[in-house]
């Protein structure tokens, strides 16, 4: 009976992700932007009356008292009870597989200054309830909505924490950033017609919550980070394109190796030309001293 022996392999480690720090000066405009829409927004909605009068249309009865019970569980994914619990997980999981402490720094910062932001502008605006009628300083706390600044910033940090940190495809990362897109149309139809917020309320926190997110985003992206699973080095030492490898003839390989330090052939003269450039320059004096002779001079000197 024959025998086999089998080798146990050893257990191949799986490679580190490797990627690249982006700048922070496209995240800084964004966000830059997005602060000065909300303060021209603010000032539009209290005095243009275009604004003030789009608020009163859509404050209306949608009669849609009968799905009541079913909207109002809907608008429950942009409460903090709700969706902070959906971050802590994903912060959680990508704390753990990267032994860093970062994603649950980057998360806290992220959802503390968003609630204060809007906490401070709820109290500088004291906007009056739809129902009620009451707009801005009517001692009321609806502009901005916190719900669309909160699922804009925990959704999109759980985005960002998923696709960053983590081996994602193209089409995953499509369908994620679709999932966090229809999230918010849904805060925003929803509060709507149950008529808790003003249109520009909505609007507001969108504009509060994106500027944050991408702020907190871009940070994030442009610093370099090193972990078991991931390694994200700065963009400057990102490797250069390599050229194309062409393959010599056996025969100039060969040639290289016979050749000495200088390019010289061993037995040939290295302070001279070698045999065959002086042959060439012999054929070149030759036609040149022919040129001016008769035509069969000429063919004798040429060896015709």
């Amino acid at each position: 009976m024959h025998h086999t022996t089998t080798t146990a392999r050893a257990p191949t480690r799986p490679r580190r992700m490797r990627r690249y720090t982006r700048p922070l000066r496209g995240s800084l405009a964004a966000a830059a932007g997005l602060s000065v829409a909300f303060v021209v927004y603010t000032w539009l909605v209290v005095n243009w009356s275009p604004f003030i009068s789009l608020d009163s249309f859509l404050n209306r009865n949608f009669h849609v008292q009968s799905l009541w019970p079913v909207l109002t569980r809907v608008d429950r994914v942009g409460q903090r009870a709700v969706c902070l619990p959906i971050l802590a997980v994903v912060v959680a999981v990508t704390a753990w597989r990267h032994r860093s402490w970062r994603p649950a720094l980057l998360a806290t910062i992220a959802v503390f200054s968003v609630n204060l932001i809007v906490l401070i502008a709820k109290l500088a605006m004291s906007r009056g309830r739809p129902l009620s009628g009451q707009s801005f300083f009517a001692d009321g706390d609806m502009y901005p909505s916190g719900h669309t600044a909160n699922i804009l910033v925990v959704y999109g940090l759980c985005y960002h924490l998923v696709t960053h940190y983590g081996r994602v495809s193209p089409r995953m990362k499509r369908l994620l950033f679709g999932f966090v897109c229809a999230l918010s149309a849904v805060m925003l139809a929803t509060s709507l017609l149950l008529r808790w917020h003003w249109f520009s309320d909505l609007v507001g926190g969108f504009m509060v919550g994106g500027a944050v997110l991408a702020l907190t985003v871009g940070i994030d992206a442009a610093m370099p980070f090193r972990s078991p699973k991931l390694v994200v080095l700065p963009a400057g030492v990102a490797p250069q394109p390599q050229q194309a490898h062409v393959e010599r003839p056996p025969d100039a390989v060969a040639a290289d190796v016979q050749a000495g330090p200088d390019g010289t052939r061993p037995g040939l003269d290295r302070s001279g030309p070698s045999v065959d450039d002086a042959a060439d320059q012999d054929r070149v004096s030759l036609r040149r001293s022919s040129a001016g002779l008769p035509a069969g001079v000429a063919d004798r000197r040429s060896g015709r």
